[in-house]
């Protein structure tokens, strides 16, 4: 979480296109309209599209059948389907739709630079804010990591304002506290990841806005763990 100071360091008027306050993040809830995360038909779906999501829970509706992933629950098992195909495929029905939405987003000072509109590090402070601000509106949960180069900061899932103003608070700050003339810390990229893939939790969606230094081999393992 991050201290009064900092909150205060968020909150103390600066240039918008250098430093991100809170103020200028909570505004952006009412921008939020127009998008939507809800996939259409999943690539891997043995059905066509004309579905809105793979992210759903049991109930009276059948929506989809799709292959089986670890954490399924096996009653949802369509044997039928299974014994043609020669894999297991589960039915997926449609009454429940809550999911969480995981955003991982960079501050580090690789992300402190940027042309006359903004910062790297502010417009991706911007995102993230309209991100989750869509993410509650749309009556899911919302969590994810921030990360700077010497923390990371883990938010769990939850579906209230008041935790988006929370996360939007550690934003501001870590957003204030970058400061030129530091070398980018590369390896924290896979440290966020690590502790997001410890946190992740099925079917969820991960959302990363960051300018990707630090990419490795280790990186790409890590992200094909998490799309698994």
């Amino acid at each position: 979480m991050f201290t009064s100071a900092q909150q205060d360091d968020a909150r103390t008027p600066r240039d918008p296109r250098v430093a991100v306050s809170l103020a200028q993040l909570q505004a952006l809830e009412f921008q939020a309209r127009g998008f939507s995360f809800l996939p259409r038909q999943p690539v891997r779906s043995v059905l066509s599209g004309r579905h809105r999501s793979k992210l759903r829970g049991r109930g009276l509706n059948f929506e989809e059948l799709r292959h089986y992933r670890p954490g399924d629950d096996i009653r949802t098992l369509d044997w039928k389907v299974t014994n043609r195909t020669g894999k297991p495929h589960v039915r997926v029905y449609g009454e429940e739709r809550e999911r969480s939405v995981l955003l991982l987003i960079d501050q580090r000072v690789s992300m402190f630079f940027g042309s006359r509109n903004a910062m790297k590090s502010v417009v991706a402070a911007e995102v993230a804010a309209l991100a989750a601000w869509r993410v509650i509106a749309s009556g899911d949960r919302i969590g994810g990591i921030i990360f700077d180069d010497d923390h990371c900061h883990a938010f769990a899932e939850r579906r209230s304002r008041g935790h988006v103003l929370a996360m939007l608070g550690q934003l501001a700050a870590s957003n204030a506290a970058l400061r030129p003339g530091r070398k980018s810390n590369a390896g924290q990229l896979n440290a966020a990841m690590d502790a997001l893939l410890r946190r992740l939790s099925h079917d969820a969606l991960v959302i990363y806005i960051g300018d990707g230094h630090g990419f490795d081999d280790a990186t790409q393992k890590l992200i094909k763990r998490i799309a698994l």
